[in-house]
């Protein structure tokens, strides 16, 4: 993990381990980058953040960033709601409206619950500058960090200090933050903006005190049963609590303890642990559990910060169960696709063959079909060649038994494996007789079937089936 820290003066960056600090650097900026406490120049910023990773040799990796406190908001509302039902987002809304006036066009808002009970849900609720954030997460994408988790400074002050009741004066050349921890939350977090340059020790110390008391008063004011116990350890962070001079003016004035910092990290003895009291903090974030905590008390806020327009896609729970769902189908789809598969793979395959057999039959049908003329020739050349060579011998007596009785004939045909004569006689009686002796001259079977309207027509059509010739005749 990578943790970063951003203020007008100085950029400070540590690369924890296990939680174990392995690295940490700073590196001073020019205050023009900055106006009026937000970042203006966020190219030349992400240059800074690029020489400080350089030259410090820290790995880029995942990196949570703090955000400063001035112009935010925060509060605890109460929002009433039936016990096990978590309130709507227009409820936080609407609750946080009636203590801190704000408008979504111009603040990033974010919430967490802090605890349930029967007369409602205590929400903790954060409005942070859209241009503050904007800023900075731009610079940080141009100098290609991975950005995944945005917090607030003073709470990641409160999860460095690790204690159920604290208070937290962060000192910084451009800024100061007054934090008041109490139940194991961050109960105030108050950022002013100072010029301590001009100031003497005594005057710098002054207006850190009367800001440190003004908190408290108004905490105590709005908690008349319940003031902050004097016992309360104050905890002095930020650059400007290695100013011994001041540190020493500071214990004068203060009716608090002032204790030293220790967060449940391991680190080098020599680490100025003060100084980088926001990076370790931000280094615990989800991980440390104020101690101590009593029955009603809060947890840790763990907000992140960073809007959804900025972190990267995550599956909601639901979109993870219908994945499930649908990859579980697939398995037990999986054997039936694999058969439907196969099957019409085999059905394609078999297309493809009926239809090659297909074309090749109807090949074979255009064929025969234009060889059946050519096959009636051949089946009449059959017919006559079967009739032997007597079929001169045939043609005749059909003529000479037709001029004997007066008969004309009019038409001889071969038809298969007859012979059609088409003849007319003078009477009914000479045309019988022409029928009984083309049945007596042998050539022909009998009885040789007369036509339509015998024995009284005199004309017709006379079918002749011929004997097949004697082997004589057709040696012969």
């Amino acid at each position: 993990m990578v943790t970063l820290e951003i203020s007008s003066t100085d950029i400070r960056l540590m690369q924890i381990e296990g939680g174990r600090v392995i690295t940490w650097a700073s590196l001073p900026v020019d205050p023009s980058m900055f106006k009026e406490g937000v970042i203006s120049d966020p190219q030349a910023l992400s240059a800074a953040v690029k020489q400080l990773i350089s030259s410090s040799g820290i790995r880029e990796g995942n990196v949570t960033a703090s955000v400063s406190g001035l112009y935010s908001v925060s509060r605890i509302v109460t929002v009433p709601t039936p016990l096990g039902v978590s309130a709507s987002r227009e409820a936080i809304l609407g609750e946080a409206r009636g203590v801190m006036p704000f408008s979504e066009d111009e603040l990033y808002i974010s919430w967490q619950t802090l605890a349930a009970g029967e007369g409602g849900q205590q929400i903790v609720v954060v409005g942070v500058p859209r241009d503050v954030i904007d800023a900075e997460v731009q610079a940080l994408r141009a100098a290609g960090l991975n950005l995944r988790i945005l917090d607030l400074k003073g709470m990641a002050l409160a999860r460095a200090v690790n204690r159920e009741q604290a208070l937290i004066l962060n000192i910084e050349p451009t800024s100061f933050d007054v934090i008041m921890v109490v139940g194991g939350i961050p109960e105030i977090m108050r950022t002013v903006a100072w010029q301590p340059g001009d100031l003497s020790v005594e005057d710098k110390a002054e207006q850190l005190v009367v800001a440190l008391e003004l908190t408290v008063g108004f905490y105590n004011s709005h908690h008349p049963g319940s003031p902050l116990d004097p016992a309360t350890p104050l905890f002095i962070t930020g650059q400007m609590s290695g100013d011994l001079a001041l540190m020493e003016r500071l214990q004068a004035r203060v009716e608090y303890s002032i204790e030293s910092l220790a967060p449940p990290l391991e680190y080098p003895e020599h680490l100025p642990v003060s100084q980088y009291a926001v990076n370790m903090g931000l280094a615990l974030k989800g991980t440390a559990l104020p101690k101590g905590l009593g029955q009603g008390g809060y947890s840790l806020p763990d907000i992140n910060l960073l809007p959804e327009v900025y972190k990267p896609w995550k599956p909601s729970p639901r979109q993870i169960q219908v994945f499930c769902a649908i990859v579980v189908a697939m398995v037990l789809v999986f054997p039936l696709y694999q058969v439907t598969s196969e099957t019409i793979g085999k059905t394609a395959d078999l297309e493809v063959r009926y239809t090659a057999l297909y074309n090749v039959l109807e090949r074979r049908q255009a064929e025969i079909k234009s060889r059946e003329p050519l096959q009636e020739a051949i089946n009449e050349y059959h017919t006559i060649v079967d009739m032997g060579g007597g079929i001169t011998e045939n043609l005749r007596i059909i003529n000479s038994k037709a001029e004997e009785l007066g008969i004309e004939v009019e038409e001889i045909t071969y038809e298969s494996s007859r012979i059609i004569v088409a003849c007319r006689a003078d009477s009914y009686a000479t045309f019988r007789d022409y029928l009984v002796a083309l049945e007596e001259s042998g050539r022909f079977f009998s009885p040789i079937p007369p036509p339509e309207g015998y024995p009284y027509t005199k004309a017709g059509a006379i079918s002749l089936k011929p004997k097949p010739a004697e082997p004589a005749e057709a040696s012969e």
